[in-house]
């Protein structure tokens, strides 16, 4: 053996040694320390094994005869369940087994006479980690570009332009392990930057008075994320040269479609890596597409001034909704919702603090409803919300939730206070017990959907009656016969 001296600087590489001579193993492993290597040690096959399942190793050097099993047999077992760890096999005996037919009746890289000393040993090694950092490199990519096919469709599918930044920032930011970062877009860009800015009210200045608007953050607590004064150069070179920019402490993604820059998303951890920056690339070649048809859609079916849906998409997704309940078998709730005073307010105070009142009362419907619930103007100062799979009791739970938050909420205006109350009706379609033979047509749901509105506004119409600020249940409604 070649003389030991002290460890060198780390490698990165692990490296496990199976052999039953106590000698070799000691020497052999002193021998890689010195090179910069992690070694674990093994004394038979099946300790060998053990660790393989349970730690990730970038070589294996393998000894042919060991108690128990034979290496041979080691390379069987292990290629069950991992097919890309490197393995050089070693042998004391020359004659054991001809190399070139090792080599090409086992899944090995290298096969080492250990006769031939510790300098082609370490020339095996270094053939070793070569090849295993080729190939977890390729191993990596694959399972990059797997991630990025299993997480397009989400991408894609409709949902609010907010729900969809903090999705796709999480994403990436779990790609580098990022801790604090955000994702901001360039107001130009943003259709309703004006109510977001005023619910928002944090803007990323940029040089030449650029600016970008944060919509999501992975800060603890919902604080708003720190930039450093030097970074914003950075930030804004990303967005003019449409390239990934990387420092020694983060890293900014530039987000585009075609030749329009939407905005960046900003990670605290850099990706100096070739196959990470390509990951980061092509996710956020999806992300931004994704952004700008939710903004589209957004633009084609929000209310501008609440942030709910319009009437017309809200009428479609309650007949979407009311199909899936009857193929389903499911309950589902209907809710009306109509501020109280709003008349008065328009009044007293202008139209503008009216239309904020209005704003208020659709932030607290998004505010007291699920993910899964629909929400809409129906007109006016009037909201309707659809509930998926929620019976009287669920409606009656999310009725005093909107009345109980409304009234919490502050409207100043010449240091005047202006409370905020509204009536709400509900109706519920219970579940039907018919056997489903076909799919009714479009009439059947459209009476279905008719009754349902008709009683939740008589629901509403009772508990303005009994003096407003609060809800009434109403009645259950039935599906008819669809034969």
């Amino acid at each position: 053996m070649a003389r030991i001296s002290k460890k060198a600087v780390s490698s990165g590489y692990i490296i496990l040694l199976a052999d039953d001579d106590p000698d070799y193993l000691d020497l052999t492993k002193r021998l890689l320390l010195r090179e910069g290597h992690e070694v674990l040690t093994a004394i038979d096959g099946i300790s060998a094994l053990e660790i393989l399942e349970k730690q990730k190793i970038d070589l294996l050097l393998l000894d042919y005869f060991m108690p128990g099993m034979t290496g041979e047999e080691v390379v069987t077992k292990l290629r069950k369940f991992n097919s890309i760890v490197q393995i050089v096999l070693q042998t004391g005996y020359a004659s054991e087994q001809p190399p070139r037919e090792l080599l090409k009746r086992l899944d090995i890289q290298g096969y080492f006479d250990k006769s031939e000393g510790p300098d082609k040993l370490l020339l095996w090694v270094e053939v070793g980690l070569k090849a295993s950092y080729r190939v977890q490199l390729l191993y990596k990519s694959r399972e990059g570009l797997r991630y990025i096919l299993n997480m397009t469709p989400d991408l894609h599918k409709i949902q609010q332009v907010d729900d969809l930044l903090q999705g796709i920032l999480l994403q990436v930011s779990g790609l580098l392990g990022a801790v604090n970062s955000f994702l901001a877009v360039i107001p130009e860009t943003d259709f309703n930057v004006a109510k977001r800015k005023e619910e928002d009210n944090y803007l990323v200045l940029l040089e030449g008075d650029k600016e970008l608007l944060v919509h999501a953050s992975t800060n603890e607590g919902g604080e708003k994320p720190y930039l450093e004064p030097k970074n914003t150069g950075i930030i804004d070179q990303a967005i003019n040269s449409n390239n990934i920019q990387v420092t020694d402490h983060l890293t900014i993604v530039p987000l585009k479609v075609g030749d329009q820059s939407m905005g960046v998303i900003y990670l605290d951890r850099p990706a100096f890596q070739p196959e990470d920056l390509e990951i980061l690339q092509l996710f956020a070649n999806q992300a931004a597409v994704a952004i700008h048809n939710a903004q589209l859609f957004e633009m084609a079916t929000v209310d501008s001034l609440t942030g709910v849906y319009g009437r017309g998409f809200l009428n479609r997704c309650l007949m979407r909704e009311l199909k899936t309940a009857f193929r389903t078998k499911k309950p589902l709730a209907y809710l009306m919702v109509d501020m109280d005073g709003l008349k008065q307010i328009n009044d007293q105070h202008g139209h503008i603090i009216g239309d904020k009142a209005i704003a208020i009362v659709g932030k607290v419907l998004k505010q007291a409803c699920r993910s899964s619930d629909i929400i809409g103007r129906y007109g006016g100062d009037e909201f309707s919300i659809v509930l998926p799979q929620a019976d009287l009791e669920a409606a009656r739970a999310l009725a005093g939730r909107i009345i109980g938050l409304l009234m919490e909420q502050e409207l100043i205006d010449a240091n005047e206070p202006i409370p905020l109350r509204c009536s709400i009706g509900t109706c519920c379609l219970e579940p039907h017990e018919y056997e489903v033979k076909r799919t009714p047509n479009e009439g059947y749901f459209q009476e279905i959907s008719g009754s349902l509105i008709e009683k939740s506004d008589a629901s509403l119409y009772q508990a303005k009656k009994e003096g407003r600020n609060r809800f009434d249940l109403g009645t259950n409604i039935h599906w008819g016969d669809p034969a």
